[in-house]
């Protein structure tokens, strides 16, 4: 079915009607309540995949977009006051001119500004109407219209800008929307207009979940601005979008969420081209025994780098898909930054901005690199691909060796490499701090179907006490790989503090060793604690021989607690808190009385085999 089949949220006649009899209980979530995912089903699976261990993500997805909407109200404010300024410069309104003169004098320059809800002009394609001779119609670039005349003022490429109308609230794209009860709860829970959602297209590529989300909009009474559309992710998210030829620019989708089941991977070259510029992607992917480093050949063909199975494992999936989405956008010239990246349960969960900037494409090798790590202890090293010189004229230089080699300066193992991935930052400071402003009390009503606030305030607040550093040491496993006892984590901590050196948690490890500390630091100090507490059967004794770098006597330092009391590790809440099975789009099958139970077995395996 093509784009066309876009249906509104509100009542359709044209709906299937519900089966007869006593209706399953609907699934509550936030403000949002949809139907049954498995009405018409005996064998109690579901034809609409719906995942309850999800709902934090779609809480933390409220939240962050509430924040974005404005964010980007303002970002557009500002904008139109500086290109307002400008405007005003060339136009020069005498001083003596005031008041209602003056006025006059603005608004004749500006009578022709479009009213809200009018076409954007052409020049948001790339190109302008010019009159051509015997006055035909003809497109012209806009670097070929010149000023009218030559008298001094501003040029038709700022008065086309100047006359652009302002963004009434987010466009949002949910590409792989199922049941649509995220789409439902942006709608509900999100104003609408500036500073909140002007449309949400809720599209998924099975009919028979494009139904079920046309009776949930149904249900919830959305309004007109929520549609559904029945197409495939990716040829949907190409023909919308913002770069290129015929690309949409600001016209583009705002916001675009995929929650893929399992990896996203097949979606990021269309998503990087189809969000506008200064947009927002939102992304999950679920695949972590690929990321996790179980099948680092699968990894590499999806994300274009390795994983490795070690004690960051969490944090380098993270920067395996950044990687990806990183290097897709930087081929269209487009940069990607960072707004939050999180490491949740089961899943990875990004938000990620888009910019149409090829000079800070060119930072992308500065961000990229490498990292080596010892098979036998916990020594790692990370190469970046480039360097940087300069800060007012950046100079681009490929990057100097940095690693050690084929073998551990520590306790001579082998090393491994895996990568790449993106080492730069994982965090906006300034927009994290904007959302945990919203989970202060007095602001937690501003959004009142979010239930997970306990759990979103101590993991906002946990990466707001970490630092950029790319990966981390666990101090289990570094206590583990000589059998010493385990160290105070507070002790460790507070010595390297004391040395001048910046340490802190990962927002799901509280045992993580964040740290700019060189390698041979970090094993000083547990060189120094298996002395003091000496091993019964040292497993790696070539890693106790290696003289000390830091200078003796060397004192123990406790780390003094800072920063707010916050629980920022919570439990899961129930046992195998996972992923659920894929939905069983398709009509049950029924069963045969007459067969044999020796074949009801195999009946099952068939069942799972069947296409979706």
């Amino acid at each position: 079915m093509s784009d066309a089949s876009i249906v509104p949220g509100g009542v359709d006649s044209s709906l299937p009607e519900a089966s007869e009899g006593p209706a399953p209980a609907s699934i509550t979530e936030g403000l949002a309540e949809v139907l049954p995912v498995n009405a018409k089903r005996k064998d109690g699976k579901n034809d609409v995949f719906y995942n309850p261990a999800q709902v934090f993500n779609r809480d933390l997805s409220v939240l962050v977009l509430s924040v974005f909407a404005k964010v980007r109200e303002e970002e557009f404010a500002e904008k139109d006051r500086l290109r307002l300024e400008r405007f005003r410069a060339k136009v020069k309104v005498p001083e003596v001119v005031q008041g209602e003169q003056a006025d006059e004098r603005e608004n004749e320059a500006c009578k022709e500004l479009p009213k809200e809800g009018d076409q954007p002009p052409s020049s948001l394609l790339g190109q302008e109407e010019v009159p051509n001779e015997g006055d035909q119609p003809g497109l012209r670039s806009k670097e070929e219209v010149p000023n009218e005349g030559d008298q001094p003022g501003p040029s038709s490429k700022e008065m086309r800008q100047l006359q652009l109308p302002t963004p009434s609230g987010l466009k949002v794209l949910e590409a792989l929307a199922a049941t649509g009860i995220r789409t439902v709860r942006y709608a509900k829970e999100l104003p609408f207009g500036p500073g909140g959602i002007a449309s949400i297209v809720a599209n998924d590529l099975d009919p028979n979940a494009v139904e079920h989300m046309k009776r949930n909009f149904a249900h919830n009474e959305l309004p007109s601005h929520v549609q559904a559309v029945n197409s495939d992710a990716n040829a949907h998210m190409y023909s919308k979008r913002a770069k290129g030829t015929g690309g949409l620019g600001l016209s583009a989708y705002d916001v675009i969420d995929l929650d893929p089941y399992g990896t996203v991977a097949p979606f990021i070259d269309s998503a990087v081209q189809a969000v506008a510029d200064g947009g927002l992607l939102c992304i999950t992917s679920t695949d972590m025994p690929v990321l996790g480093g179980n099948h680092p050949e699968t990894c590499f063909a999806r994300y274009g780098g390795s994983a490795l199975k070690c004690g960051y494992v969490h944090e380098m999936a993270l920067r395996l898909v950044l990687h990806a989405f990183a290097t897709a956008a930087a081929r269209c010239g487009r940069e990607v930054r960072p707004l939050l990246s999180v490491s949740i349960d089961f899943y990875v969960r990004l938000f990620v901005r888009v910019f149409d900037s090829p000079a800070r494409v060119k930072r992308h090798a500065s961000k990229t690199g490498l990292v080596h790590q010892c098979v036998q202890c916990e020594s790692f090293f990370v190469q970046k691909f480039g360097e940087i010189e300069g800060s007012k004229e950046a100079k681009f230089k490929v990057a100097r060796v940095t690693v050690p080699g084929s073998e551990c300066p520590e306790c001579k193992g082998r090393m491994k490499v895996g990568g790449p991935f993106h080492c730069g930052p994982l965090y906006d400071r300034d927009f994290l701090q904007r959302c945990l402003q919203v989970c202060s009390a007095e602001n937690m009503s501003s959004l009142p179907g979010i239930v997970s606030w306990k759990k979103i305030t101590g993991l906002l607040t946990a990466m707001s006490e970490e630092n950029d550093e790319a990966l981390y040491y666990k101090l289990p496993n570094l206590c583990k790989s000589l059998k010493v006892n385990q160290m105070p984590l507070r002790q460790f901590r507070g010595t390297l503090i004391s040395l001048g050196y910046r340490v802190s948690h990962f927002h799901r490890e509280p045992q993580a060793i964040k740290t700019d500390a060189p390698n041979h630091v970090v094993f000083d100090l547990l060189r120094l604690w298996a002395e003091e507490h000496p091993p019964t059967n040292c497993p790696l004794p070539e890693l106790l021989k290696k003289e000390f770098s830091l200078s003796r006597p060397l004192e123990w330092k406790t780390e003094s607690h800072e920063g707010d009391k916050v629980a920022k590790f919570l439990p899961n809440p129930e046992p195998n808190w996972g992923p659920k099975p894929r939905a069983r789009s398709g009509v049950e099958k029924p069963e045969d009385p007459t067969e044999p139970d020796s074949k009801k077995p195999r009946r099952e395996e068939e069942k799972l085999k069947e296409p979706s």
